[in-house]
């Protein structure tokens, strides 16, 4: 009898000390916005990664119909002093039905200049180009109103704080946006990329801005959710500052063939050879993130 009051006091302080680690981390509630459609990807090649940041700083709830807030409380201008570590990444699984729009606002077709920047321009020429920026500018929000109704089925990623303390998150050179890929479990239980970063040989930084997550918040992002014949493990590889996170475990499924490199990426090696040259040593290396732990 006294062993198994002892057993019995050993499992409730198990239990309860699994509940508080499971309620440690309370993830924001995440709603969709209106779609038109939503598309399945089964894909037979290797996917170019686009992993738009659909909020900063988020608490509680993030609600997709609502337009990205850039507050700039949430950027920094210099990175000297903030550190980068204590992050979780966390790929929400169990989020079945959710779906986002994959648009990069850069996609979009910049409208030529306005003629205010041209002065040399005559009255006539000014009145021309005014009218051609508004009507380029006018299509691309017809544009972009549409394109976001055409969404995809996703899977939640966020990237929690832990810390007690402002964390940094730098911004991919690329796009703006993460530094992330999917990588999933071959048949030799190996680890192997199926999505890769398109890495431009000339890349111009300006007005550089780096993200800054507050304690317990999140950032909010997403990844494609596959369909295909081959049901393997997994995970999310993000990498911020050169300092390399992996996500949780996740059972999913794509096509085998996802696995191979494509020409554009061969492509990019041979743009890099190169490894002796510093910069393009870096590119090499984002194209899979293959940076050090």
């Amino acid at each position: 009898m006294k062993y198994y009051t002892l057993f019995n006091v050993i499992l409730l302080i198990f239990l309860v000390t699994s509940c508080k680690k499971d309620n440690k981390i309370k993830f924001p509630v995440l709603i969709t916005s209106e779609y038109d459609t939503v598309i399945q990807v089964d894909s037979k090649v290797m996917m170019e990664a686009n992993h738009l940041i659909y909020g900063v700083n988020v608490l509680d709830t993030l609600d997709f119909s609502l337009k990205k807030d850039n507050n700039q409380a949430d950027f920094i201008n210099a990175k000297q002093g903030f550190k980068n570590d204590s992050l979780i990444v966390y790929v929400d699984v169990n989020n079945a039905n959710f779906h986002t729009h994959e648009i990069n606002v850069s996609e979009l077709s910049p409208p030529p200049p306005p003629s205010f920047y041209i002065p040399e321009f005559q009255e006539y020429d000014k009145v021309y180009r005014d009218s051609v920026f508004l009507e380029v500018m006018e299509k691309n929000k017809i544009k972009n109103k549409q394109r976001l109704k055409k969404h995809y089925n996703t899977i939640p990623v966020f990237i929690y704080n832990q810390s007690d303390n402002n964390r940094l998150i730098v911004p991919s050179v690329i796009n703006g946006e993460l530094y992330v890929i999917v990588e999933a479990l071959d048949k030799n239980n190996q680890w192997k990329p199926i999505e890769y970063n398109k890495v431009p040989r000339r890349i111009c930084i300006s007005d550089f801005e780096y993200y800054q997550l507050k304690p317990k918040h999140v950032m909010v992002s997403s990844i494609l959710k596959y369909a295909g014949d081959y049901k393997t493990k997994m995970r999310v590889k993000v990498l911020n500052d050169q300092k390399l996170y992996y996500s949780n475990p996740f059972n999913g499924s794509i096509n085998y063939s996802q696995f191979d490199t494509i020409q554009a990426v061969n492509d990019m090696n041979t743009w890099f050879s190169d490894t002796t040259n510093q910069t393009h040593n870096i590119k090499k290396k984002l194209i899979f993130l293959d940076f050090q732990l």
